[in-house]
């Protein structure tokens, strides 16, 4: 996609976290000043946090520390760059009002992206405990709407390193894999620098302004049976499937809920 002409200022909100950190780097491969707002580094900050601190430090990465409650610090941040994009993750997705209202008071982002990064949750109705889930993702993509922010929505499906690992076990020697259903339906498994990369371009491209972005590569749609096959063929070994029907999926999730 295009990018605009200015080089944009990014500030990410989670920028050290799981999927954050790809949109930092992505964002300085890409040539953007790139701001971080992560809780305060303390004595139960893990030492792969403050690796990763170090590591934007040294890439010219302005990491600025505070609270989400800390409204003024919010609204000070963002009067430095152009485009806000949040990376939090569950349970903190509610929080990110406290993000729109710092955007209002400040008054000069050109762009906001939420933490979405997964389906659609405008165009799916999943089973009850992550119906829950996502209705919170949609209560953030509404308030932005009424507030009147230039958005981009982004759909990203499936983590493809994480889903991977959950559906493949790689590193587990044993011969057998939970297959969930009957192992054929297929999803969109999309690898997070990847996501990253994206992610900073779609944030800076005009087409993207106020519309929802739905990363949907045909290459990356792929099934659990594919994945398994393909395990099978690079490792050299055979695995047993071991099912769990569908419809004790739906028994289970309604358990919990």
């Amino acid at each position: 996609m295009a990018r605009e002409a200015e080089t944009s200022r990014i500030l990410i909100f989670g920028g050290t976290g799981y999927i954050g950190k790809h949109m930092v780097r992505a964002s300085v491969s890409l040539g953007h000043p790139t701001y971080v707002y992560a809780r305060p580094a303390g004595p139960q900050t893990r030492p792969s946090n403050l690796d990763l601190r170090r590591e934007f430090h040294s890439a010219g990465v302005h990491i600025i520390e505070g609270e989400l409650e800390e409204h003024e610090k919010i609204v000070a941040a963002l009067k430095q760059v152009d485009i806000v994009i949040s990376t939090l993750t569950y349970p903190q997705v509610p929080d990110q009002l406290k993000i729109i209202d710092a955007i209002v008071s400040a008054g000069n982002i050109k762009r906001f992206l939420p933490s979405d990064f997964g389906c659609d949750e405008d165009k799916i109705t999943p089973l009850p405990p992550f119906q829950e889930f996502l209705e919170k993702k949609r209560k953030i993509r509404r308030a932005t709407e009424a507030a009147g922010i230039p958005f981009t929505f982004v759909a990203a499906n499936c983590f493809a390193a994480y889903f991977v690992n959950f559906l493949l076990h790689p590193h587990d020697p044993r011969d057998d894999i939970v297959v969930y259903g009957d192992g054929k339906a297929k999803a969109v498994l999309n690898y997070e620098e990847d996501i990253g990369k994206y992610t900073i371009k779609v944030a800076n491209d005009p087409r993207a302004c106020n519309r929802v972005v739905t990363y949907h590569l045909k290459p990356n749609v792929i099934s659990q049976h594919e994945l398994i096959s393909l395990w099978e063929e690079k490792t050299g070994r055979t695995f047993k499937r071991v099912y769990v029907p569908e419809e004790d999926l739906v028994k289970l999730s309604q358990s919990k809920f």
